[in-house]
């Protein structure tokens, strides 16, 4: 399921695990009491960002991706201790790189709720005019696993001689559901730079016309692109690497390819992500500063 940790031994593997976590604890503490002071603001950022990223997408396997697209098949088989501590891991990074953030900010003199400051101001609503095209790039790179996973449903091989995947009467909801799901995400995408993802369209009824809560779109949003991102991180390198040895070729590249796109797609949407909090987030309620 392409982890990377799959043969870290135990006898090694819980050392460093319990030593990262008593270090952990007396980071966090440095960046909360007074003589945390005393430690260079690199070394716990650092540290910090580096239990983030492990956490987030080095621990966890491509197992997050497939359990969370079963459950809409409801399909609860392979969910097991081993999936859960990769979702646990996952919270824990995002409570390092929050704790991150948050320590960077009171170092930096910003505002402790929205991070800015007379310095970032300019550069932060820059940065987010560039959201319109990281959107458009993570709607385009949805769109290859989704177009293979229909084709077959309908019964057309493409990028495969396996028959056994295309047209199957057991795997055809399956393909139409897991197709969909790219298909229908990349549509949603969308709607970080259309009014409908700012308004609730008509169709939504008696919440038609009032304004859509920015973290009812941001917080799944985030947590799409986290979970793309760890699947293409965790399968590229091995698609990668069967392409260059010839075990993909014009038979079978159906199975593969499309999950070369999952990495562009994952990262692309994180930064439309970022640019349309940046654009609705307006004035903060501490600082004052819009």
């Amino acid at each position: 399921m392409g982890s990377f940790l799959s043969n870290f031994n135990v006898n090694v593997g819980g050392p460093v695990i319990a030593i990262a976590g008593l270090v952990g604890t007396v980071v966090a503490l440095a960046m909360v009491m007074t003589w945390g002071s005393r430690f260079p603001r690199t070394i716990l950022l650092s540290f910090a960002w580096i239990m983030s990223v492990t956490l987030i997408f080095v621990v966890p396997d491509s197992r997050i991706v497939q359990n969370f697209a079963y459950l809409f098949l409801l399909h609860f088989d392979l969910l097991d201790w081993k999936v859960f501590n990769q979702v646990f891991c996952i919270v824990g990074g995002s409570i390092w790189g929050a704790t991150a953030i948050a320590y960077f900010r009171l170092t930096k003199d910003a505002c402790g709720n929205c991070g800015r400051n007379d310095a970032n101001e300019v550069s932060l609503v820059k940065g987010a005019q560039w959201g319109k095209w990281f959107t458009y790039m993570a709607v385009i790179m949805a769109l290859p696993y989704g177009i293979v996973r229909w084709a077959w449903a309908l019964g057309i091989p493409l990028g495969t001689t396996n028959l056994s995947m295309v047209g199957n009467e057991d795997i055809v909801l399956v393909d139409t559901i897991l197709g969909g799901l790219c298909i229908g995400g990349g549509i949603l995408t969308l709607g970080l730079i259309q009014r409908w993802g700012v308004i609730f369209p008509r169709w939504c009824l008696f919440l038609a016309g009032k304004q859509i809560p920015i973290w009812f779109v941001v917080v799944p949003a985030i947590l799409m692109s986290a979970i793309i991102t760890i699947t293409g991180i965790k399968l590229s390198p091995q698609f990668i690497y069967m392409i260059v040895n010839g075990s993909i070729n014009h038979e079978n590249w159906g199975e593969f390819v499309p999950f070369l796109f999952w990495l562009p797609w994952g990262i692309s949407l994180g930064i439309a992500t970022l640019a349309y909090y940046l654009r609705r987030r307006g004035r903060c309620k501490h600082c004052g500063k819009l």
